[in-house]
């Protein structure tokens, strides 16, 4: 099981996901979703969530809702929140090389350049579950 991680999938309102591209094709990942260890400064996993997508991706969010299950990769597992922009503060992690918004297919796409299949797998996993709660919203 690994380390418990929390993460967040930002989907905007044109439906649009966000994702990320570590440095150096960090791990194997070409791209995937924010996502980190807790801190004790956030006392909950929905801050844990907010944090991480802020540092990595340089967007401020608000949750909408939890995305059901935890996705495991090679080493963590991570609970996810379905998470909306609601500003933008410019600047992201020194870790990430691009972010990029995309549409729910091209995600896919994106997610199946990496290279590690439990990270393949949590990840297009992940998106699904997402999708599964926005359309029930």
């Amino acid at each position: 099981m690994g380390e418990l991680a929390y993460g967040g999938i930002v989907i905007n309102n044109a439906g649009e996901v966000l994702m990320r591209s570590p440095s150096g094709f960090w791990g194997g990942y070409a791209w995937t979703f924010a996502k980190g260890g807790s801190d004790p400064q956030d006392q909950s996993p929905e801050n844990t969530a907010l944090r991480e997508v802020r540092e990595e991706t340089g967007y401020v969010c608000e949750v909408v809702a939890p995305i059901p299950g935890a996705f495991e990769s090679e080493t963590c597992t991570t609970k996810c929140f379905l998470l909306r922009p609601i500003g933008e503060v410019h600047s992201f992690d020194h870790e990430i090389q691009e972010i990029r918004w995309v549409s729910k297919d091209e995600a896919f796409k994106l997610i199946n350049l990496t290279v590690p299949e439990k990270g393949r797998l949590r990840d297009s996993n992940a998106l699904k579950s997402a999708i599964e709660v926005m359309q029930s919203l």
